[in-house]
């Protein structure tokens, strides 16, 4: 089965990182001599169960930076990520949508061909609705030494969460507005918690919280299934959305071959 890929191609970039990358999208920033989407791009377009890939966001910037590929498809993005991810369900609902769905942001230019390979053959374990990856501080200290990551500690060890998903297409129309919260809250630990109830919350302070918890927890406020996934690979966490991110990144990556 091959996956319709959404890049998330519309965010404006932070003001403190807008002082050291000049630009209005964060999709532009260059990393090397190439802009940061290129990177998620080729990641995406070297994946045998990668199939077409929408890049949602200001298409007039962005189609000359990708060149031609007959499966990459370009939407003008919304107000905001979750705006964005809908308008390319809507351009894909009239392309026949594949039955599940892999969504990116752009700010992930450390993301590789691997980590999404093996983020996939994980989900297709498990009959969940909505897949979301979490990688241990262990790995993410080993791979990126002193990266500055939002950690939770969980019976299971200690995590932080990945950035990218997959979900079913048949349930994207249900979770649309449950998702935008999870977005705008996807970096506070607490704020998840209390998105799903004091009980959870309490768990939390108290290290008594487990994944299985969560998941169920999920499930009874979404209607969804829902399933985290360990991964090994630290390149789904680590986004570039602060000054110290890109200079990582600047000093780690080497440029994907020009498209």
């Amino acid at each position: 089965m091959q996956y319709d890929a959404i890049i998330l191609a519309g965010g404006q970039s932070a003001s403190e990182l807008k002082k050291i990358a000049p630009y209005d999208n964060e999709a532009l920033i260059i990393i090397g001599s190439s802009p940061m989407i290129s990177y998620v791009y080729r990641a995406l377009r070297a994946s045998q169960n990668v199939g077409r890939i929408v890049v949602s966001g200001p298409v007039s910037e962005l189609r000359p930076v990708l060149g031609k590929d007959p499966d990459l498809m370009f939407v003008e993005g919304g107000d905001n990520a979750m705006a964005s991810f809908a308008n390319a369900v809507e351009l894909l609902k009239g392309e026949q949508i594949s039955e599940s769905l892999l969504i990116l942001p752009t700010d992930i230019p450390f993301i590789t061909t691997a980590a999404i390979d093996d983020f996939i053959a994980q989900s297709e374990q498990y009959q969940a609705d909505f897949f979301y990856p979490i990688t241990s501080k262990d790995v993410n200290e080993h791979k990126f030494p002193g990266v500055s990551r939002t950690y939770v500690t969980l019976q299971e060890g200690t995590f932080t969460g990945g950035n990218l998903f997959i979900i079913r297409s048949r349930v994207v129309d249900q979770v649309m507005d449950i998702a935008q919260e999870l977005v705008r809250r996807r970096k506070s630990p607490l704020a998840m918690a209390q998105l799903f109830g004091l009980g959870l919350v309490l768990r939390y302070i108290f290290k008594r919280l487990s994944i299985p918890a969560v998941e169920k927890r999920f499930g009874a406020v979404t209607g969804v299934t829902g399933k985290a996934l360990i991964s090994g690979y630290a390149e789904v966490g680590v986004d570039v959305d602060k000054p110290s991110d890109l200079h990582l990144a600047q000093a780690y990556l080497i440029d994907p071959v020009q498209i």
